[in-house]
């Protein structure tokens, strides 16, 4: 079996991607410009297509606010574009700071519930395991 990949490795966002359950891992850190909230979703993006994933771990744990310009790329730009590449469920790990649960409880009210599968986790490694059944 292959080994988790470090695809994407800047202060305020890493990139894996895990072949075990195929999923496309960001790993959050503080604040993100819109132009590195992006550059990291596009890469994330990339990965999607690559390796025909439908799965994405959020991992918010050490995330701060997510703005609303970086809320509306999800909702207007990321979210379709990676519906249209084959992205289905989420498994988002749980932000200790309370402006990034918020931000993130907002965009997941926003999300198409008809087209995308959401869980909650509190760990990676109960990501994986959702997503490891889907």
């Amino acid at each position: 079996m292959s080994k988790t990949s470090l695809e994407y490795d800047k202060k305020h966002c890493k990139v894996y991607h895990h072949p075990d359950v195929n999923a496309v891992h960001l790993e959050w850190h503080g604040f993100a410009t819109p132009e590195m909230f992006k550059e990291a979703c596009e890469t994330a993006l990339d990965l999607i297509v690559k390796n025909k994933s439908s799965k994405v771990i959020a991992d918010n744990r050490k995330s701060s606010v997510v703005s609303q310009e970086n809320q509306d790329y999800l909702m207007n730009v990321w979210f379709p574009a990676a519906y249209d590449k084959g992205y289905r469920s989420s498994a988002i790990v749980v932000a200790e700071n309370v402006l990034n649960q918020m931000s993130v409880k907002n965009i997941v009210q926003k999300m198409d519930q008809g087209k995308f599968e959401v869980q909650h986790c509190q760990s990676v490694e109960e990501a994986k395991s959702w997503l490891a059944s889907k």
